[in-house]
């Protein structure tokens, strides 16, 4: 008995199975718990998609005025009295209900660089087969993701119209430099239409729809842009002062002779407590200087006719009212006007109340010997830059419902060189920040 005890010591061939038996819990521990590893990356990933989307259509809504939770809860799961449910959709799913107290959603979360910020922290908790044998508690997979609008352009001519056309046209014998980007917020198939024998030197052209497939003179064409916000939106008053007294450039009030043979023209604050305003901004020929200050036009057009010469520095004009008038300068007339540098309309030079009807036509026509600096607010009605020598304009920023060059217009616009710089406007883009 002994000796095949001692036998079977010696024995080696069944080493292996004794070694697989032992190493076997290791294995399948091993595969396990790399399966299990597996499903929470999946998950991860997935839920952060779900939470990256989410984020992007919380700022769209935000930015469109919609309801921030509704947009994100649409990209999570179904929406019920504005709040989520618990489980995602089809969408974005890990087949897993979230976690009591999610998606969790923050906003306004800007910074001094992004608005419009939207922050999703999104978690799920489920156990799975193996780790559940060891864990006593499931891991929770929590993520967020944070988007917001970033600026991407500082357009110096931008049309706010947002559908139903373009709002930048380009069209006729148009010369026209720039030094700056161009937008169009217009969602048409066309947002930009550009047609004629033109030469529109830009950066880049922006449109919120589709682009031509080439605009001469423009170096980057940038279609399906997000639309821009209105940024000087609210920020001058174009209310008639109280006590506003009406007169017009011909009444000795409000005109007189400079004794060199041209008549001046008083701004608002040159008279009685609530100042000067105008029913009459007519001129037809002669020679007028405009003091520095603010000029209301109550329910009346700028009016310069062929033979006019106009010049003034610091100055705004308000195109307000009942019926907010229009700009009609003629392309004969020679008109040199600057905005103020500082105080409430610091860079604004021509401002139309937003109450003015789209179809109210602004031509801004004028000499060779023209000039214009500051910034020309129509956020209601069309701007046309026309006429067969129209003006030469520097350090200007144009915004209107539509934007047209046409005829012979030529703007000459380096902005990065004025001393009278334009307001910054912006055009941005969604993207994930975080």
């Amino acid at each position: 008995m002994i000796r095949h005890l001692k036998k079977l010591w010696k024995d080696r061939r069944g080493n292996a199975l004794v070694i697989a038996g032992v190493a076997l819990p290791i294995v399948v521990g091993g595969a396990g718990l790399a399966t299990d590893t597996i499903q929470w990356v999946l998950w991860n990933r997935e839920l952060q998609r779900a939470a990256d989307t989410a984020a992007i259509a919380g700022v769209y809504a935000e930015a469109q005025g919609e309801t921030v939770s509704d947009a994100v809860c649409a990209h999570l799961s179904s929406v019920s009295g504005g709040t989520c449910s618990s489980t995602t959709n089809a969408n974005n799913h890990t087949g897993v209900s979230l976690l009591s107290g999610y998606p969790q959603i923050a906003y306004p979360a800007d910074t001094g660089t992004y608005t419009k910020a939207v922050q999703v922290t999104v978690a799920v908790q489920k156990s799975l087969g193996f780790s559940s044998l060891f864990l006593k508690t499931a891991p929770t997979i929590t993520v967020s993701a944070t988007a917001a609008m970033v600026p991407t352009l500082h357009p110096c001519v931008k049309g706010l119209k947002k559908s139903g056309g373009p709002a930048l046209i380009i069209d006729g014998n148009t010369t026209v430099k720039l030094g700056c980007p161009a937008q169009s917020n217009s969602n048409a198939n066309t947002s930009v239409t550009a047609n004629g024998s033109y030469d529109f030197e830009s950066p880049t052209v922006a449109g919120a729809g589709s682009l031509p497939t080439s605009i001469t003179g423009v170096t980057t064409l940038d279609p399906y842009h997000m639309a821009s916000p209105d940024d000087l939106a609210g920020k001058y008053s174009t209310d008639i002062p109280s006590g506003c007294t009406e007169y017009t450039p011909s009444s000795n009030k409000a005109t007189y002779t400079t004794g060199t043979g041209q008549s001046k023209i008083t701004h608002l604050e040159s008279y009685q407590t609530g100042g000067v305003c105008y029913s009459n901004f007519k001129f037809t020929g002669g020679t007028y200087v405009l003091d520095p200050g603010t000029y209301f036009i109550d329910s009346a057009d700028f009016d310069t006719t062929g033979g006019t010469t106009l010049s003034g520095t610091g100055v705004t004009i308000i195109l307000t009212g009942a019926s907010p008038g229009s700009v009609q300068m003629n392309g004969s007339a020679t008109i040199n006007l600057s905005a103020p540098t500082a105080g409430s309309y610091a860079n604004m030079l021509f401002i139309q109340a937003s109450s003015a009807t789209t179809d109210n036509l602004n031509k801004i026509n004028g000499d060779a010997n023209s000039s214009f600096a500051g910034t020309f607010y129509f956020p209601s009605g069309k701007v046309q830059l026309n006429g067969n020598n129209s003006a030469t304009t520097q350090c200007a920023m144009i915004v209107g419902d539509v934007v047209e060059f046409a005829g012979n217009a030529n703007l000459q616009n380096d902005t990065s060189t004025c001393a009278n710089t334009p307001p910054t406007d912006t055009a941005q883009e969604v993207k994930l920040i975080a």
